[in-house]
């Protein structure tokens, strides 16, 4: 009994953790393209500086989580939020597009912790209950994006800069709170390792795996078209709509909260009853349609309309895909596939905004959203040949598996 309480202790102060961190993320992300343009930015420039934080993130994440392995949870958390702290730091008293994209380099590499926060939850939780903990860090991730950019745009009525301030603030109260109440695993696993696997042969097999290769590229091509639109969302707002600060913080409130009400009530008890797939062809075709009508509805009224499908769109498609690439891995290699499978979403973070910011620039202001809205209906068509009823079982898959690829990377998962 008392090591059960430990565990939910421990499960409930990794949340509270992440969600103050994450917090500091939400409060910065919306306003981060209207301020880049205060500093003459064109829309380019704005998705090179999205791009930035999202590559440091893509080096830094498999980085963080080995080195959790070596010498622990909490030093590393504790480094990382210190230097999301210093990044927002940045931002407060930036007074050039050079400054804020050192902002933006030094957060990104902070805010790559989400993979030591999980290999945290693998070590205190049991299999049975581990999907129950990773749960409470997407519910972390959902709340922080929700409440962060109603902070911001509070915060933004006293200037853009008072901004930076507050998400430093936040991402210091993270790392007192994790100083001073977060306790450092009893026993660490190698989720680190299993999640961020490098070997060349692991990496091969897994993108030649004709049963992965689908729900792989449904990762990346889902994040990039999203990426794409959440660059540009800023500057169409305040184009067409002439949207201030507040208005753009209000706007990314409601699509976070969407997202959560979507999240949190309906996809687990749609997926049992008719299952991924189907999800997943109904998400990515929502996500199509809601771009389409991002650039037909000139209101308002017609862009909360578009942002709402969208993020209903998105939030049936990517939980119902990580759950599918899960059930299709060897049992074994779920960890370092589900990894890879982050790697390539993380890609399309890195590809997205450059080119939703190039699109919009020279393009023209609709030609973002209708990229988005082919990269979906690619998604579409692609998802219509994933499997419709249950993965093979592990010994099946086992026996498929040439005598020369052993299985390898067993243990805890995350």
């Amino acid at each position: 009994m008392t090591e059960k309480k430990t565990g939910k202790m421990a499960l409930l102060l990794i949340f509270l953790t992440v969600f103050i961190d994450l917090i500091g993320f939400g409060i910065v992300i919306p306003l981060l393209p209207k301020f880049a343009t205060h500093f003459g930015a064109d829309a380019f420039t704005v998705g090179l500086l999205v791009m930035s934080y999202s590559l440091m993130q893509f080096f830094m994440t498999p980085v963080w989580g080995r080195l959790s392995d070596r010498i622990g949870r909490r030093p590393v958390l504790l480094i990382s939020m210190g230097a999301s702290a210093l990044g927002y730091l940045i931002w407060g008293f930036a007074g050039s597009l050079t400054l804020l994209f050192a902002s933006r380099i030094i957060a990104g590499i902070g805010n790559a912790n989400i993979a030591v926060a999980q290999a945290y939850i693998s070590d205190v939780t049991t299999p049975e209950n581990r999907a129950k903990g990773m749960g409470m860090i997407g519910a972390a991730f959902g709340l922080g994006f929700t409440l962060g950019p109603a902070v911001g745009g509070a915060l933004s009525q006293f200037g853009i800069h008072a901004v930076g301030f507050g998400a430093a603030a936040f991402s210091f109260l993270a790392f007192i709170f994790a100083l001073f109440a977060l306790p450092e695993p009893e026993q660490r696993t190698q989720a680190g390792h299993d999640r961020f696997r490098t070997e060349q042969g692991f990496l091969n097999r897994t993108l030649a795996d004709q049963s992965l290769r689908i729900p792989l590229a449904i990762f990346f091509l889902s994040t990039f078209a999203f990426a794409n639109m959440e660059t540009t969302l800023v500057l169409l707002a305040s184009r067409w709509y002439d949207f201030k600060e507040a208005d753009i913080s209000w706007l990314f409130t409601f699509i976070g909260f969407v997202m959560v009400m979507v999240q949190g009530g309906f996809v687990g008890r749609a997926a049992k009853r008719s299952g991924e797939k189907s999800l997943i062809l109904a998400g990515s075709l929502l996500v199509a349609v809601g771009f389409v009508l991002t650039v037909l509805l000139h209101q308002v009224w017609g862009l909360y309309i578009a942002m709402a499908v969208i993020a209903i769109g998105i939030s049936i498609n990517n939980p119902s895909n990580q759950s599918l690439l899960s059930k299709l891995a060897n049992p074994s290699e779920v960890g370092g596939v589900l990894g890879v499978g982050q790697s390539l979403s993380t890609l399309g973070r890195i590809l997205g905004p450059i080119a939703g910011g190039a699109a919009f620039q020279y393009l023209g202001v609709e030609s973002p959203y209708y990229l988005g809205a082919v990269s979906m209906v690619v998604v579409f068509i692609l998802a219509m040949s994933l499997p419709s009823g249950k993965p093979p079982a592990a010994s099946t898959r086992a026996a498929e598996r040439p005598a020369d690829q052993p299985q390898v990377g067993a243990g805890t998962r995350s």
